[in-house]
């Protein structure tokens, strides 16, 4: 699983050059069981103007198997305001592992 993982931040880096991407989540703290989905923040200038359902596709068809992932994925304006709402970015933001 985890060499699937280095597989697609590879990927993504050669694609977008800016590219940052964030394990969080339950691998991220050590907890994970073996039904844990991945849990990736992505964040690129390459996700502007896609919709979400076009930026996930983009980002699966980068995986080399398919591996159960959860995925949330933002240009770096986008993160820049969610940051300061959302709970769920502000708890991964206290232990997550930066991969690229």
């Amino acid at each position: 699983m985890f060499k699937a993982l280095e597989e697609l931040v590879k990927a993504l880096k050669e694609r977008c050059d800016d590219v940052e991407v964030y394990l969080f989540g339950s691998y991220a703290r050590g907890t994970w069981l073996e039904d844990s989905d991945i849990d990736l923040i992505v964040i690129s200038k390459c996700f502007e103007g896609m919709g979400s359902e076009e930026r996930y596709r983009y980002v699966r068809n980068l995986a080399s198997k398919r591996l159960p992932f959860e995925l949330l994925i933002y240009t770096p304006q986008e993160f820049e305001k969610v940051k300061k709402r959302s709970i769920v970015i502000q708890d991964a933001m206290e232990y997550w592992i930066k991969l690229t």
